[in-house]
């Protein structure tokens, strides 16, 4: 019996570490790094989630803006600092599950250099065109690009991105010859769309839609399966006959490799709780993010299997980053 109770309170105390990282923590502020510049969907989220993070546990959170190399600068930062859970990473799915295949010569690895904690939200991706290109429609977009072989020229935020792939997929499947201009993120784009420096973009509606209502650039269709809420009017690309134009934008956190689990559980028990709630999720549904949280091993899941679907793809289409 003596045993026993020695035995069971060895376990106890070599559980108090364990247990005392996650009652500490956060003790000070926290890092969310957003590898793309102001104004996109990542830095939206990224404000959202550390002003509500820091409301219910009284630390900082500091909203560090790192964009480059589509992405890649930022990223390398995470995957380099402490796994200690006070530096976060908000990242498009393409960052995760495209530039595995496409980049792979990256300075980080997934698997290796991070640990996922949730998905964060999703969003329906469209197709934009600057006013000063002669079209309304898929159709008339279709008919233009094809008799401006090489003239038309589209902008993502960076190669390898998933806005990336997208094009080169219309490019593939549509057969037409359009280019691809790469920028550090969605505003730079945006930006020379409207100034009719580049002819088109695809992007998440949040990013978007502001200026398609204020008339600066004109909405094509959504390359999601099904119309969407936020923009109820506009077409799909399947309904033109491009079926496998299924692409949904999703956001998710990472943190470290090695980051104590009990800590990640942590995280990710925080930013469900904010995402889920009414407040937040009023929020960021006015401007079409939908929010969405998963556990840590359904967020690998679903990365594992994505990268595996887009490595097939990618492979098939012969697409090479630029």
């Amino acid at each position: 019996m003596q045993t026993l109770f020695h035995l069971a309170w060895a376990l106890v105390v070599l559980s108090w570490p364990t247990l005392a990282c996650a009652q500490a923590f956060p003790s000070h502020s926290v890092r969310l790094v957003a590898p793309f510049p102001p104004g996109g969907p990542i830095d939206i989220l990224a404000r959202t989630v550390g002003e509500q993070f820091s409301r219910r546990t009284g630390q900082p959170v500091v909203i560090e803006n790192r964009p480059g190399a589509g992405g890649n600068i930022g990223i390398e930062a995470v995957a380099r600092a402490a796994p200690d859970g006070y530096t976060w990473l908000f990242v498009p799915q393409g960052n995760i599950t495209i530039n595995a295949t496409l980049m792979p010569d990256m300075p980080f690895n997934w698997e290796r250099d991070f640990a996922p904690v949730t998905l964060v939200a999703t969003a329906p991706n469209m197709l934009v065109v600057s006013p000063a290109l002669p079209v309304g429609n898929y159709r008339e977009l279709l008919a233009y690009a094809r008799a401006h072989p090489g003239k038309v020229s589209y902008g993502s935020p960076g190669v390898g991105s998933a806005l990336h792939l997208a094009g080169e997929l219309l490019r593939r499947e549509a057969g037409i010859d359009i280019v691809h201009v790469p920028y550090k993120g969605t505003t730079q784009a945006m930006a020379d769309l409207i100034g009719g420096q580049i002819g088109m973009m695809f992007g998440a509606v949040p990013s978007l839609m502001p200026q398609v209502r204020a008339g600066k650039v004109r909405a094509i269709a959504l390359i999601v399966a099904t119309r969407s809420p936020a923009a109820p009017d506009l077409p799909t690309l399947a309904e033109s006959g491009l079926r496998d134009f299924d692409l949904p934008s999703w956001y998710g956190a990472l943190v470290p490799a090695r980051t104590p689990p009990e800590v990640v559980d942590r995280i990710q028990q925080e930013i469900a709780a904010i995402v889920t709630s009414t407040e937040t999720r009023r929020v960021l549904e006015a401007q079409g993010l939908y929010p969405l949280a998963n556990t840590p091993a359904e967020f690998a899941a679903r990365i594992r299997r994505e990268t595996a679907t887009w490595a097939r793809i990618i492979r098939e289409a012969g697409i090479r980053a630029e």
